[in-house]
């Protein structure tokens, strides 16, 4: 037992360092618990917990950008709180079996949003320029903060309270095409609104029993201390080659679950 706790903590770890990093640590800490025989469903919801508090930090660090505009944020986190409760209800009402079906497949959406998300950024922002009308805003609330940018929140928070590997990609994505230019704004508004997220689905699988607290807690902790280590090595270690890794390891990892799936 002790071993696998030490996998666990080092696999968290190496997660929280990887999100600080370059993003994708959920291609470690959600294979490390099915790796000990927890059972996919139960890991995912474990896993939930572990990579919240990583969004957390990233959010106190970006307090300046979120303070820029309050209202914005809180509205947009409303939205997709309400996404998320729909994503982790239905994440409490699959089945065992299905969820095991889906795996794969959800391993294959997060590696294909992990390696083409910087490129569906740069489209976004491409066409969210070509498209822009030359409005007066006098308020910075006013920038992506209305209906059809709380439907686009919504509905990426489905997929982050259900599975959440990739959904700070997919936010990212929402956030630009509402017309938020800068990218360190943008990214504190993914982050704010990652952390809400990830505390809705917690609160929401943790009431059907689906956290194993002993993992999880543990994990926490292996992350932040990863978390700190990256942000530590961020200045100094190549993204593009840290992206490279983790894209070869969620390539390895999706198909082995593939073949394990349809090999039989």
């Amino acid at each position: 037992m002790t071993l696998q706790l030490g996998i666990l903590f080092a696999a968290a770890m190496m997660a929280g360092g990887m999100n600080a990093l370059a993003g994708g640590g959920t291609f470690f800490s959600f294979p490390a618990l099915m790796a000990l025989g927890v059972p996919p469903l139960l890991s995912n919801a474990t896993n939930a917990l572990s990579v919240t508090p990583g969004h957390a930090l990233a959010a106190v660090v970006y307090k300046r950008e979120i303070a820029r505009a309050p209202r914005r944020v809180i509205m947009c986190s409303i939205a997709a709180g309400a996404g998320a409760i729909i994503g982790a209800w239905l994440l409490t009402v699959t089945n065992a079996k299905t969820f095991n079906a889906l795996v794969p497949w959800l391993l294959l959406v997060a590696t294909l949003m992990f390696a083409f998300g910087p490129a569906v950024q740069k489209w976004t922002k491409r066409l969210t320029a070509a498209t822009q009308q030359p409005v007066v805003v006098t308020a910075p609330n006013a920038v992506g903060n209305n209906l059809k940018s709380w439907i686009g929140y919504a509905l990426a928070s489905v997929y982050g309270g259900y599975f959440g590997a990739g959904q700070g990609i997919v936010l990212m994505t929402v956030v630009t095409l509402s017309g938020v230019e800068d990218p360190q704004e943008a990214n504190a508004i993914k982050n704010a609104v990652a952390t809400f997220v990830s505390f809705i689905a917690i609160l929401v699988l943790a009431s059907r029993g689906l956290i194993l607290w002993n993992y999880g807690v543990l994990m926490v902790g292996g992350a932040l201390i990863g978390g700190f280590a990256g942000g530590k090595l961020a200045k100094v270690l190549s993204k593009r080659v840290l992206r490279n890794v983790i894209l070869v390891v969620a390539v390895f990892l999706t198909v082995v679950y593939f073949w394990r799936q349809y090999a039989h």
